[in-house]
């Protein structure tokens, strides 16, 4: 039976803006009063251009109030339910915002399961893309790499290590599956990759894991996650799902820097010749 409510009346829009504006002013002021005693007191210099920079850190306070409001209404709630009626796939579960209990959706419950991860992959993909950081880690790479690393190489690379992670995670959840085993032969494999392949290209994996503590993709993937896990019995939690989605990136990148750099290899060697 679904909902009829169109608004969460748990939600405070009042108290979740305030909320978020001390939240941000917590964040912000005080790095940037460390800031201003380090430029005058050790530095002894005077702030250039005073007026411009206290509008920024004014559209700075707004602009991350705004967004953090913007998690704790939107991203979070969505994540969580998305994440809690995932597993009606398979196990019959009481939907979120809902009463009564639905599912199985399909008969076999492995089939269940893989829509489950299939989902589960195609969310991580999509958020990672998504993410800010990862653009202007591409652009960065790029530079660096004076176009033999293309940032759309890397982003395809990333969101397709993180949503392999992810879908890891999730079937972690769905068989509940120690993380150990699931965690420690992707470690395994980064290290022999970490020590074959350029330093070049092994700092950028390892920077790219970052992209997974980004503010798009730890809301939505952390509430699928625990919404995922409080839904499948005998389940614990869905805690993990973040572990595997940051050694995901780290593989896939030090891969197709392995690539990259046969590519390089061969094309001036056929210069040579």
């Amino acid at each position: 039976m679904v909902s009829g409510q169109s608004w969460n009346p748990e939600t405070n829009i009042v108290n979740t803006l305030k909320t978020a504006a001390i939240d941000a002013l917590r964040a912000i002021v005080p790095l940037c009063l460390f800031l201003f005693v380090s430029l005058k007191l050790v530095l002894k210099d005077k702030v250039k251009n005073a007026d411009e920079i206290a509008l920024g850190i004014g559209f700075s306070v707004l602009g991350m109030g705004l967004f953090l409001c913007g998690i704790l209404i939107g991203l979070t709630p969505l994540g969580t339910q998305l994440g809690s009626n995932v597993p009606s796939t398979f196990t019959a579960i009481v939907p979120w915002g809902m009463n009564g209990s639905e599912g199985p959706i399909f008969e076999s419950d492995s089939i269940g399961k893989l829509v489950a991860i299939s989902f589960g992959f195609f969310l991580g993909y999509g958020a990672t893309l998504a993410e800010p950081a990862l653009n202007a880690l591409g652009d960065t790479v790029e530079k660096i790499t004076v176009g033999a690393f293309r940032k759309r190489l890397l982003m395809q690379s990333v969101a397709t290590g993180v949503a392999i992670g992810i879908g890891m995670g999730v079937c972690k959840i769905a068989f509940n599956l120690p993380l150990i085993w699931l965690l420690l032969p992707p470690y395994l494999v980064l290290m022999v990759l970490t020590i074959i392949s350029d330093e070049a290209f092994v700092n950028i994996a390892w920077d790219s894991a970052g992209v997974t503590t980004g503010p798009i993709t730890v809301p939505l993937v952390l509430a699928m996650g625990l919404g995922v896990g409080a839904n499948v019995p005998g389940v614990i939690d869905g805690f993990g799902v973040l572990a595997l989605a940051s050694v995901g990136p780290i593989i896939t990148v030090l891969m197709v820097g392995l690539v990259v750099s046969r590519s390089d290899l061969s094309d001036d060697a056929g210069d040579r010749i």
